[in-house]
Order: C-alpha cells, then sequence, then structure tokens
C-alpha cells in the first residue's frame, strides 16, 4: 500500500504533473465526478478546491509521497496511517463511492486503520529503532 502511494507522488513530480501541470487533473477529476459526489461534500469541492486546483495538486502529490514513505519505512506510521485514511476518504467522497463496498479504497481504510490503532512501525521500522536507541515514544 506504502509503494503504491509513493510510486504514484513519485510519478507525478517525475513526469513534473504537480503544480500548475496537474491542477488540469485535479479540476478534471473533481469536474467529472461532482454529479456523484455525496452533498456535503460537494461545495467544498466547488467553492473550495476548484478555484485552488494548483494547492490541492501539490498537497495530493507530496500526501502521497509522505504516506508512502512513512508507512514503507515504518516512521511515523501512525501518523502516516491518518493521512493516508484522511486522503483516501478524500477520493472517496469526491468520487461518490462508498467506502462501506467491497474495493480497494475500503480494503486500504480497513488495512490503515489497523495500521493506527495497532503497533504498526515498532517490528520491522524506523518507529522502534527510534524507540530502542534514543527511547523516543513516536505516537504511543
Amino acid at each position: 500500500m506504502g509503494l503504491s502511494f509513493l510510486i504514484a507522488g513519485e510519478n507525478k513530480i517525475s513526469k513534473g504533473n504537480w503544480g500548475t501541470n496537474y491542477a488540469d487533473n485535479v479540476t478534471g477529476f473533481v469536474s467529472s465526478n461532482i454529479e456523484n459526489t455525496y452533498g456535503f461534500y460537494r461545495p467544498f469541492l466547488e467553492s473550495v478546491v476548484l478555484p485552488n486546483a494548483e494547492l490541492f495538486s501539490v498537497l495530493v502529490t507530496w500526501g502521497e509521497l509522505g504516506f508512502g514513505l512513512s508507512i514503507m519505512l515504518g516512521l511515523f506510521t501512525r501518523l502516516g496511517a491518518a493521512i493516508g485514511i484522511f486522503i483516501i476518504l478524500n477520493y472517496t467522497f469526491a468520487g461518490g463511492r462508498g467506502i462501506w463496498l467491497p474495493g480497494m479504497d475500503a480494503a486500504y481504510i480497513w488495512a490503515l486503520l489497523t495500521l493506527l490503532l495497532c503497533a504498526a512501525g515498532r517490528v520491522w521500522g524506523l518507529d522502534q529503532i527510534l524507540r530502542e536507541r534514543w527511547g523516543i515514544r513516536v505516537f504511543n
């Protein structure tokens, strides 16, 4: 999961597809899904996301990279899981898909919820190294 988001964010940067260039993709995604989106989420998309598509393209790119790295490295794993849930819920709400329906969105949310609530990152991750060597407890 972390790898897929890391690759998604890295592809946007390597292809120059973020910032101004990616703003058209954000606008296109939101515009094409605006009729299907949840009613409570539509005003946010219309009044905040669409006018600031360039800002949101940067936030999406760096959010995907940060979330992907966090999960892959086991560093700030619980924070990364919370960010991942936030990102996926925003994708789900904007697309009008149900989070309770079977699919990748629901699977990702359940997996991230497990990472958020359990001792993730403290077995093979950098969170464990920080804890053992320097006594730093990261989001315990």
